[in-house]
């Protein structure tokens, strides 16, 4: 997640913390929240969407990616 990301993505993220509380989905942390995409980014057609994007905090957002925790729901 290091590399550059565009304008709106950047924008997209920002809103949907700010519609999410700035809180975990998963856990309900409010320390260190991230924005995961449902579908990765780099997808065309919306991927950069508020609608696309769940704020998780830092630990969940590893899990997600490792496979360890359950985002379906979403």
């Amino acid at each position: 997640m290091s590399q550059h990301r565009p304008a709106k993505d950047v924008t997209a993220r920002k809103i949907a913390k700010e519609r999410d509380g700035y809180t975990c989905q998963i856990c309900g942390s409010t320390e260190r929240v991230e924005g995961h995409h449902l579908f990765e980014y780099s997808y065309e057609n919306g991927a950069s969407d508020p609608d696309n994007i769940i704020t998780l905090c830092h630990e969940c957002h590893l899990m997600v990616h490792h496979g360890n925790a359950d985002i379906t729901m979403f």
